[in-house]
């Protein structure tokens, strides 16, 4: 009897394990993430399923997730969210997922923040999933209803690229947004990128985002810091700083290789 259980709970946790890959793996984590939140803490479910080494970010700088809220006192409110896009690798183990959130202090109460989520998860050597970066935008409104849409990057179109490239695709496209220079920076988007920025609506599609692009802000000045190139080589996230003058914040960039290019797939700019 007690060989019959150990192998079922064996048999459960490689059940658990295959469950974990894929895309449907990835959204649901998201959810996880989203369902252990809001009915824990936010410390809590941050320091569940952000990665050892993952970074959020505050003022210009980011910092270890982990190092941070271990060192916060557990604080009241519900943060609420939900995933409407999410992109995987076509090796499975690096990810990205956005959509919006909504914080109360009462799970009955209206919601007194809004804005939008996004995140890079990896899977782990358990074979879990978890948070390498996360960063959003803030805005008063209620986000717009969406539907969700997954996008699973193709093996044929997977390209051995390497951070270095990715690095300085990223300086290109910020020297592009500091100037103002549409021509530079639209060859990098394409139909379905979603770009978050600070207090908008998440701009989706060209159009969306060209409109977006013309509020930033002139005389910005945007860093980049590093980067992560998934096994497959074709995804890869960046962040950085962004200076609005004394005031210093950062970006966060997802980017797809996809019909023979490199595109920018997603982005949170806060300035």
């Amino acid at each position: 009897m007690k060989q019959l259980l150990f192998l079922l709970a064996g048999f459960t946790c490689i059940d658990m394990a295959v469950a974990q890959k894929g895309i449907r793996g990835l959204v649901n984590a998201e959810r996880r993430f989203a369902e252990f939140t809001a009915t824990h803490t936010v410390k809590e479910g941050f320091l569940k399923y952000m990665d050892s080494a993952g970074v959020i970010f505050r003022q210009g700088v980011d910092i270890n997730a982990m190092d941070t809220y271990k060192r916060q006192t557990a604080s009241p409110g519900v943060l609420s969210w939900e995933p409407v896009f999410a992109v995987i690798s076509a090796s499975g183990d690096m990810g990205i997922t956005t959509g919006p959130y909504e914080f109360r202090l009462k799970p009955e109460d209206t919601a007194t923040g809004r804005g939008t989520f996004f995140s890079i998860w990896r899977i782990s050597r358990q074979g879990e999933w978890k948070v390498l970066a996360d960063f959003g935008t803030g805005y008063t409104k209620k986000a717009p209803e969406q539907e969700l849409r997954q996008i699973v990057l193709s093996k044929t179109s997977s390209a051995p690229g390497l951070v270095e490239e990715i690095i300085q695709l990223d300086k290109k496209f910020n020297r592009a947004i500091q100037e103002k220079n549409m021509g530079a920076w639209m060859p990098f988007i394409s139909s379905d990128s979603r770009f978050n920025m600070d207090a908008q609506f998440p701009a989706t599609g060209m159009l969306q985002i060209a409109d977006a692009m013309q509020k930033v802000p002139a005389g910005l000045i945007i860093a980049t810091k590093t980067g992560e190139l998934s096994a497959a080589g074709d995804l890869a996230y960046t962040y950085g700083m962004v200076a609005n003058g004394p005031v210093k914040n950062n970006y966060l960039r997802a980017w797809i290789y996809r019909n023979g290019q490199w595109q920018v797939i997603a982005q949170t700019l806060k300035w």
